[in-house]
């Protein structure tokens, strides 16, 4: 198991046996990578036991207030700060924690075993259970080394995939009897059984649609910039190098600058954070696509002149696309939904290259400050259902925009609710589907249903259950793949309950997205940037590659495995493959089924 996962951890491993429980690691040393750091780390007299991929963030602080109750440390890790913590709170520990996080902790005393997952889910920890068992591991390929774990599909994330391109939305996986331990959730096993707890979820959601200004607005902005700035310098914590993954939109050219700002001394966070010594200099890494629409090399330019960062570009093409394929499949455990992964781990290859262990990115900026156009339909419909003025005003935002007709009308109909399915882009026609697909139902998503605006619970369930969960899970192995730990500052918990609280239009107003995000940084990041009203998100030319690939296509489509194992119709990928050359189907309904055969000719 852990030599199928060593290149999570590339600079230590250790195993150990404690009663009725095996513990492994494999460790990528980020704070304290001397011996003293090897895990599984014990406690002094032996009680407890831990093992941990992440980081606590406010390890210092906490190391400080757990001294002030008699405990010392003997090194300067945040494992041990774990294990202190455990100690002296419980497994309400998690709740004072701020960071990324999969744990397991062996109770001595109790004889109980605490699985963790931090509150986003940024860290991965999956499960495998069978008849008086129960086996855990960050990846799945390493529970797939077990005997009594089949490599079989689960019928339902494949239909989910295929039709919808739907991933990652339920504790399911693509592997039948493993599933993932949900975000913001304990898990503990004792000989009486199993207890899943939530341990989290954000306080409230804005229940304000309206779109006239209020007194308070500007000391809301206010608290999003200086909690973005506080996140940014605590994840700035390393005793390695470390840079950021850059594109020319908002939330990761913000990232980089106030990185920049911190290592400077010009940018103070408001809170007092606790630095050891200055943070490495910091290198940033870009995919490069010349394309039009998607060539974000400008804005980009823009914030390597305004911080004076190291730019290390990587530039694929159809020709690694293809030959990369099977080793990012491999990487990624499940079939993925868009060629942009393939040009993410370039990205990391290239962050590897440089020796770079930690990367910051901008994951969940999107989610949280609502930068996507579909958006601005949910905001219309929130303000359908609040007043006469603030619909006109926000109609006039939408206008300003493209947002197509049918998702608008089905947002305003729903009330800001999912789209449904006929009406999405990408939609898989049922000719290409199989009769085992077609038969199967939909597996059953995982959501913690709130109360608020239509475009509050909608940017929630984004958050939780759709969009996010997928963009982590792509990040973290195609990070670790390189024995890489990527950070997400956007989702500092403290960060995101402020921004899921605040009222629509200072997510959405006369057009401007992630309003209050531009506001918060607009004396930090460049203007030619901050202008940017369109939304490249991380794309490829990947109908361009697809329709370049052809010969390779037309050989996935000889003898087929999906069409075998009965998961699409015969000829489908041939047929997907002409409607895209014709324009009559999305190029994305042709990735999801190479994607999806790769997947099955690596099981």
């Amino acid at each position: 198991m852990l030599g199928a996962i060593a290149h999570r951890g590339p600079d230590d491993d250790g195993m150990t046996r404690l009663g009725p429980i095996a513990f492994g690691i494999r460790r990528l040393s980020i704070l304290d990578p001397t011996p003293r750091g090897h895990q599984p780390m014990s406690t002094s007299e032996g009680r407890t036991s831990i093992v941990f991929n992440g980081e606590i963030y406010n390890f210092l602080e906490l190391a400080s207030e757990l001294e002030n109750h008699g405990f010392q440390f003997k090194t300067r890790t945040d494992t041990e700060v774990i294990l202190a913590a455990y100690e002296e709170w419980g497994i309400e520990c998690v709740t004072r924690f701020n960071g990324i996080w999969a744990f397991a902790i062996w109770d001595q005393r109790e004889q109980r075993l605490i699985l963790s997952r931090d509150r986003l889910g940024v860290k991965p920890l999956f499960i495998a259970r069978t008849a008086g068992r129960i086996a855990f591991a960050s990846e799945i390929k390493a529970l797939l080394e077990l005997s009594w774990v089949k490599r079989e599909p689960d019928v339902g994330s494949v239909r989910d995939f295929m039709r919808d391109g739907a991933v990652d939305r339920s504790v399911e996986t693509f592997f039948k009897g493993i599933d993932r331990l949900p975000a913001a959730h304990n898990l503990v096993v004792d000989r009486s059984g199993e207890s899943l707890v939530r341990y989290w979820v954000p306080p409230e959601l804005a229940d304000d649609s309206s779109s006239k200004p209020a007194s308070g607005d500007q000391e809301r902005i206010d608290e999003i910039r200086a909690l973005l700035i506080d996140a940014v310098s605590l994840q700035l914590r390393a005793d390695v190098p470390l840079g950021s993954c850059l594109s020319g939109v908002l939330d990761s050219s913000a990232i980089v600058c106030i990185a920049a700002g911190v290592r400077s001394g010009e940018l103070q966070p408001s809170w007092s954070v606790r630095r050891e010594r200055d943070a490495p200099a910091q290198m940033a890494f870009f995919a490069s696509f010349a394309d039009p629409g998607i060539d974000e090399r400008p804005y980009v330019d823009a914030v390597v002149e305004a911080t004076s960062v190291a730019l290390r570009t990587t530039t694929p093409g159809v020709t690694e696309l293809m030959k990369t394929l099977a080793a990012v499949t491999r990487a990624q455990d499940e079939p993925f939904g868009s060629s942009s992964i393939v040009a993410q781990y370039f990205v990391m290859a290239k962050a590897k290259e440089a020796r770079i262990k930690v990367l910051l990115d901008g994951q969940g900026a999107d989610e949280l400050f609502a930068g996507y156009p579909q958006y601005r339909a949910i905001r219309a419909a929130g303000a359908f259902r609040s007043d006469l003025a603030s619909l006109r005003m926000t109609i006039r935002s939408v206008a300003t925009g493209f947002t197509p007709l049918l998702p608008l009308l089905g947002h305003l109909l729903l009330a800001g609710g999912s789209v449904p399915g006929p009406l999405r882009r990408g939609r898989m026609a049922s000719d290409l589907l199989g009769d085992v697909v077609r038969r199967t139902s939909p597996t059953a998503r995982y959501e913690t249903p709130m109360p608020g605006t239509p475009l509050a619970r909608n940017l929630w369930r984004q958050l939780e259950a759709e969009n996010l969960p997928a963009l982590l899970r792509y990040e973290d192995r195609n990070s670790m793949a390189f024995g890489i730990e990527a950070r997400v500052p956007y989702l500092d918990h403290r960060l995101v309950e402020a921004a899921l609280a605040l009222p629509d239009r200072l997510k959405i107003a006369r057009g401007e997205q992630k309003l209050s995000l531009r506001r918060a940084v607009r004396d930090l990041v460049p203007a030619v940037v901050l202008a940017r009203r369109d939304k490249v998100a991380f794309q490829t030319p990947q109908r361009r590659w697809l329709l370049e690939a052809m010969p390779a296509i037309r050989s996935f489509a000889r003898d087929p495995v999906i069409e075998a194992a009965g998961f699409a119709r015969r000829g489908a990928i041939n047929r997907a493959f002409d409607g895209v050359v014709a324009e009559r189907v999305d190029d994305s309904v042709l990735w999801r089924l190479l994607s999806l055969e790769q997947w099955l000719r690596l099981l």
